[in-house]
C-alpha cells in the first residue's frame, strides 16, 4: 500500500504538470502517443483506475497500458466501436471498416428493419392518436393472449401468470378502467405474440401492421404511466417483453439504447437488490428477480450485435429467481423452494446462471490451477442442477437443452483461449493441440445451434432463436479456417459455417446487424486462404508441415496484435485467440 501510494502522488504530479503544459501549447500541437497507440492523458487515466479486487497491481511503470486505456474506432460514418477484437480488425483490414459502415445493398436479399423506436422517446402523434383504433377486437386479443402464453412466456419468463391474468383479461374487455403500465404490458404482450406469428411468414402484411399499431399502444401506454419518471414492476415488465421481441424487426443500435433506459428505470427502483432487504412479500421478491436477471442476460446479448463493450452494470446482491411453477408461488405462501425437476422457470433460469458463471469464470481464470477441472466442475453443475430433468420430447424442454449444451460449449471455447493468452511468453506446442481441442467444441456447438434451427419441434421458438447470431463461434471457426486452412478437422467446420450462411442469408432471416458483414469478410479470407493452399499443394511448393504454422501468408493480416481485453461479453473474449498469432 505504501508503494501504491508513492506512486499515485508521482502520477498526481505527472497529471498536474501534463496539464499545465498543455495548457501552455498553442492548440494546434500534436500529442505524442506510446507505441500502443495511447495518448499520455489516456495513459494516465488507464494508470489511476481502479484495479478489479484480487487483481495484482504493477510494481514498476513499464508495462503496456491495459484495456482502460483503449481508445476503439470510429468509423467515417460515425459509429464508433470499443470492441476489443472487432475494433481492432477495422483498424487492421481497410476493406472491412467500409463493409461496417456501408449501406445495405439495393439488389440484397436482406429485408429492411420493420420497426423504429423513436416513438418510445418523443412520438408527436401522442396527443392525436384515437387510442382505441390501436387495440384488436376482444376476440382477436384473446387469441394473442394465448399465443403470447405457449410461445413467448416460457422463453422470457417475467409475469406471473395467475396473479396477472385478471388484470390482462379486465385490460381486454374494458382498457379505459386499468393502470396506464397495465396497457403498456397488454400492449407488449401482443407484441410479442404477434412478433411469433410474423416469424412463421415474415410476407404477412396483416402482422406487420399490427406490429406498427402495437408498438405506438406501448408507446402511448408508457407515456401515459410516466415510465421515464416512475417506473413500476409492470411498465418493466413490459418494456423487457417489447425489447426482446423488438430485436426480431430491428437489429439497429436503437435496441441497445433502449436496454439503457431499461436498466436505469430498474436501477431506480432498486431491482438490483433483492426485496428480501425490504421485507417485501415472497412473490414481490420473485418477480423482482425474473425481471432484474432478464435485463442483465438481454443486454449482455444486444452488446454483442454492436461491437460495443461497456463496464459491467452493478449487479447488486439479487438472488436469482427460484427454479418453480407459476401455480406453485403464491401471494399467501410464507416461503418458497427451488424444485428438482424442470418448471417453467427452467429455461430462463439456464441463461441466467450459466451467463453469470461464465462472467465469474472469465474473469478469475488465472487464479485456477486446474482449469480443465473447473469447467468439468461448472458443465456438471448446470447437467446436474436443470438439463438432466429435460424430456426432449416436449419443445421448451428440448430448447432448454439444446440451448445449455451451446451455452456450455462457448464457455469452454472461451475459457480455453484465454488460458492460451496466460501463458504468453511460455506457449508452446501444447497451445496448438489446445486451438484444435477448441476447434472440435466450437464444429459441435454450430451443429448444435443448427439443430435448434432446424427442428420442426422448435418452431415456435424461432423467432427468438434466429435473433441470436452466434459470432463468438463464427468469428473463431473462421479465424482458424484462415490460419489452418488444411486443418483435420476442416470440412466439418465448412460444412457447418456454410449452413449457418445458407439459413442467415435467407430473405426471411432477421437482419443479423451491422458486425455480420464482418464475418462475410472472413469467410471471404478463410475461402481464398482454402484456395491458396490447394493450389500450393497441387503444384507440391508446400511443405506437410506448413499447415501449422500460422502467420499472414494467407492475406489474414493480424500480425503484431495485442489484443488486451476485459472478458465482458463473448465476443470480447475471443480476442485471447489472437495470441496464437504472436
Amino acid at each position: 500500500m505504501t508503494d501504491v501510494a508513492a506512486r499515485l502522488e508521482q502520477l498526481e504530479r505527472s497529471i498536474t504538470a501534463l496539464v499545465s503544459d498543455r495548457s501552455s501549447q498553442p492548440s494546434t500541437s500534436q500529442t505524442t502517443q506510446d507505441p500502443y497507440g495511447n495518448s499520455p492523458d489516456t495513459l494516465s487515466a488507464g494508470a489511476l483506475a481502479t484495479p478489479k479486487s484480487g487483481s495484482p497491481v504493477a510494481s514498476t511503470g513499464t508495462e503496456k497500458p491495459r484495456f482502460q486505456g483503449f481508445r476503439g474506432f470510429l468509423g467515417k460514418d460515425g459509429r464508433y466501436i470499443n470492441e476489443p477484437l472487432l475494433s481492432r480488425v477495422l483498424e487492421k483490414e481497410q476493406e472491412l471498416q467500409s463493409a461496417i459502415g456501408s449501406p445495405s445493398d439495393a439488389s440484397s436479399p436482406r429485408r429492411l428493419p420493420i420497426l423504429k423506436a423513436e416513438g418510445l422517446i418523443a412520438n408527436p402523434l401522442l396527443m392525436q392518436l384515437d387510442s382505441p383504433e390501436l387495440y384488436p377486437n376482444r376476440w382477436k386479443a384473446t387469441v394473442l393472449w394465448q399465443t403470447f402464453l405457449s410461445r413467448v412466456d416460457p422463453l422470457v419468463k417475467v409475469i406471473h401468470v395467475p396473479s396477472v391474468q385478471s388484470q390482462i383479461f379486465a385490460a381486454i374487455n374494458r382498457p379505459e378502467s386499468v393502470r396506464a403500465d397495465v396497457r403498456a404490458l397488454l400492449f407488449a404482450i401482443y407484441f410479442a405474440a404477434t412478433t411469433s406469428l410474423l416469424s412463421d411468414d415474415i410476407h404477412n402484411q396483416a402482422h406487420v401492421a399490427d406490429l406498427q399499431r402495437f408498438k405506438q399502444g406501448l408507446e402511448i401506454s408508457l407515456y401515459h404511466a410516466e415510465f421515464l419518471d416512475a417506473p413500476t414492476i409492470t411498465s418493466l415488465q413490459a418494456m423487457i417483453i417489447y425489447q426482446t421481441c423488438y430485436r426480431y424487426s430491428n437489429s439497429g443500435r436503437s435496441g441497445w439504447t433502449m436496454h439503457g433506459l431499461t436498466i436505469r428505470a430498474a436501477q431506480s427502483i432498486g431491482l438490483q437488490r433483492d426485496g428480501k432487504h425490504f421485507k417485501l412479500p415472497e412473490l414481490e421478491c420473485e418477480l423482482r428477480r425474473r425481471l432484474w436477471w432478464h435485463i442483465h442476460a438481454a443486454d449482455s446479448r444486444v452488446t454483442e450485435d454492436h461491437g460495443l463493450s461497456v463496464p459491467e452494470n452493478n449487479i447488486g446482491d439479487t438472488d436469482l429467481p427460484l427454479n418453480i411453477d407459476d401455480q406453485n408461488l403464491s401471494e399467501s405462501a410464507d416461503t418458497h423452494v427451488s424444485q428438482p425437476q424442470w418448471t417453467e422457470m427452467t429455461f430462463s433460469l439456464i441463461i441466467m446462471e450459466t451467463s453469470i458463471r461464465r462472467q465469474d469464470i472469465m474473469s478469475n481464470l488465472n487464479e485456477f490451477s486446474n482449469a480443465d477441472q473447473l469447467l468439468a466442475d461448472f458443465r456438471t453443475s448446470i447437467e446436474e442442477k436443470y438439463l438432466r430433468h429435460s424430456d426432449p420430447d416436449i419443445p421448451i424442454q428440448r430448447f432448454g437443452f439444446l440451448l445449455g449444451q451451446l451455452l456450455l460449449y462457448k464457455t469452454e471455447i472461451c475459457a480455453r483461449q484465454k488460458l492460451i493468452h496466460i501463458r504468453g511468453q511460455q506457449a508452446s506446442s501444447i497451445d496448438y493441440e489446445i486451438s484444435q481441442k477448441t476447434f472440435i467444441i466450437a464444429c459441435t456447438a454450430i451443429e448444435t445451434g443448427l439443430e435448434i434451427h432446424c427442428d420442426e419441434l422448435l418452431r415456435g421458438f424461432h423467432w427468438l432463436a434466429t435473433t441470436f447470431t452466434q459470432y463468438h463461434l463464427l468469428t473463431y471457426i473462421l479465424w482458424h479456417l484462415c490460419v489452418y486452412p488444411d486443418g483435420p478437422h476442416n470440412e466439418r467446420a465448412w460444412r457447418g459455417v456454410n449452413m449457418q450462411f445458407s439459413m442467415m442469408e435467407h430473405p426471411s432471416w432477421p437482419d443479423p446487424g451491422p458486425k455480420w458483414s464482418i464475418i462475410v469478410q472472413l469467410k471471404e479470407k478463410a475461402v481464398r486462404a482454402r484456395q491458396t493452399r490447394e493450389s500450393a499443394q497441387s503444384q507440391k511448393i508446400v511443405p506437410e508441415t506448413a499447415a501449422l504454422e500460422p502467420g499472414s501468408s494467407y492475406n489474414f493480416d493480424i500480425d503484431g496484435w495485442d489484443p488486451e481485453s476485459v472478458d465482458i461479453t463473448d465476443w470480447n473474449s475471443l480476442a485471447q485467440s489472437l495470441s496464437l498469432l504472436q
